[in-house]
């Protein structure tokens, strides 16, 4: 009896006929495909009756029934798209497996794809959902979003004039004649909640190990980036302003939630040689900021590395990026859009 019932189990998933199975269609739905003209071949040929099945009571196309029946998945979403795209059935299979998947960006994966043969539909989405496959500065997305989380890059940014909402004072600053490179601005200021935690931070960092953690730069208007970028742009050409300084409206610190730190009387562009440096950046991400242009991961943000530009996204967001080495640039290429 046992092993009629495992035949059966499995005879139901290439299209189950014989007296004792349970019929997966029903009569309603074989009508349905009667009518569309491919009952004969759903019911002789095909080998996922139950993604047919998925597909008649969502977006079904009676061109695809093929590809219906090479695909073993769990959801529609997607899948029409992705055959008029033209994915293999196998290359479907596995980017439905994904989470990440943008129904907004399936031409350009496609496209990829057909450029990158030997990578994996896993790596394939997450190298469309860093813009990999564009060039920076192309097909700009304009932002309007205070989340703490949000991304501000080469490719998403904030528009001219942008001020944050809820700047505030912080007083844990350089000294103008001590401190390599500070600010030359008359006050330093950051989105309130990062504010209040990067002083958070510096009173901890005092009180633990005796540091005095100070801000070279925060938050920085359109048109001081506007300039800052013109000047090393005329000074050392293009090339050299894009790794290291970000256009106008795609500065994090334009958002109000970059910080560059450094401490007392180091030089901040050479804070990684600093005795307790893995501290401050462990330390850091409990306070909700993340070391966001990391020498490892050049590629994937499009900067120079910058051991001394640091990102608030708010504590747990920062333990999680933290635990598993990812970029912010990496979260959101993994989080479907």
């Amino acid at each position: 009896m046992k092993k009629i019932l495992t035949l059966c189990a499995i005879f139901m998933l290439v299209g189950c006929k014989d007296v004792g199975c349970e019929a997966i269609l029903s009569n309603e739905e074989k009508n349905t495909l009667k009518e569309y003209g491919v009952l004969d071949y759903v019911e002789d040929d095909c080998k996922n009756q139950r993604t047919v099945q998925k597909m008649l009571h969502d977006d079904f196309n009676k061109d695809y029934i093929k590809s219906y029946c090479a695909l073993n998945i769990k959801s529609t979403d997607h899948v029409n798209d992705l055959i008029v795209a033209g994915f293999s059935d196998k290359e479907i299979t596995a980017l439905l497996k994904l989470d990440n998947l943008d129904e907004e960006r399936i031409t350009r994966y496609k496209a990829y794809t057909d450029a990158n043969t030997e990578k994996t539909m896993k790596d394939i989405v997450l190298a469309v959902n860093l813009d990999m496959d564009e060039e920076a500065y192309e097909n700009i997305q304009i932002i309007d979003d205070e989340s703490l989380d949000v991304l501000i890059s080469k490719h998403y940014g904030l528009a001219e004039g942008y001020i944050p909402s809820d700047l505030v004072d912080i007083t844990s600053v350089c000294q103008q004649g001590v401190d390599y490179s500070c600010s030359t601005m008359d006050k330093q200021q950051l989105r309130k909640e990062a504010a209040a935690d990067y002083e958070a931070f510096a009173s901890y960092a005092k009180e633990k190990k005796g540091y005095d953690i100070v801000s070279i730069a925060s938050y920085r208007s359109y048109d001081y980036q506007k300039n800052l970028y013109n000047y090393w742009l005329n000074e050392k050409g293009q090339e050299y302003a894009d790794t290291y300084y970000a256009r106008p409206g795609h500065s994090e610190h334009n958002g109000g939630l970059a910080i560059d730190i450094s401490v007392s009387e180091f030089p901040f562009n050479e804070l990684d040689t600093f005795e307790d440096y893995e501290w401050i950046v462990e330390t850091m991400k409990d306070y909700g900021f993340i070391l966001r242009y990391p020498e490892d991961k050049v590629d994937l943000t499009g900067y120079g590395a910058e051991s001394w530009h640091f990102r608030y996204v708010g504590k747990k967001l920062a333990k999680e990026l933290y635990a598993d080495g990812l970029t912010l640039d990496e979260y959101h290429a993994l989080e479907a859009r």
